[in-house]
């Protein structure tokens, strides 16, 4: 289509919309339906006419359909974006409960492993248990045994404390 427009423009022939389509072998509406292209053999044709405001309106024409164009082009990517966000926001939570499920599988997986180890932790807090109540119960024996100590040595105290004295 570009290559019939350019050959137009080149042999300075100005060509009718349907021999364009004809020469370029498609649909007979492809230019209907392509307002942009239609638009710049318009271009061409004021050209070639010499007619500057018909010249002027094929080129707003021809912008105005390069905007459609460019802003279906857009719409299009926008479309395609939203889809792979879509899609990436779904592998994200297919990843999330897959991981969530393993961190609970591995919770339920350790239970035993921290029962032991709770177990061992008690065991060990029983036997320092013990072993703080068997030093009390030392203490408690030591204290009375420097009970009965001291009170031996104050009646000894006492009684030179009087022999010499008395």
């Amino acid at each position: 289509m570009l290559d019939v427009i350019a050959s137009m423009r080149k042999t300075r022939t100005p060509l009718p919309d349907a021999e364009i389509t004809r020469r370029a072998g498609v649909n007979p509406q492809y230019l209907q339906r392509h307002r942009d292209l239609k638009a710049e053999a318009e271009v061409v044709r004021a050209h070639l006419a010499d007619n500057r405001p018909r010249a002027a309106a094929a080129a707003a024409a021809r912008k105005e359909a390069a905007l459609e164009v460019e802003s279906r082009m857009l719409l299009e990517q926008n479309q395609a974006l939203r889809r792979d966000l879509e899609t990436v926001r779904s592998e994200l939570r297919t990843i999330r409960t897959r991981d969530l499920a393993a961190a609970a599988r591995g919770d339920l997986d350790a239970l035993p492993h921290r029962d032991a180890a709770l177990e061992e932790l008690r065991k060990e807090r029983d036997q320092a248990l013990a072993v703080g109540r068997r030093a009390e119960a030392d203490l408690v024996a030591l204290r009375s045994v420097v009970q009965r100590l001291m009170a031996e040595n104050t009646r000894l105290l006492g009684g030179q404390t009087d022999a010499p004295g008395g």
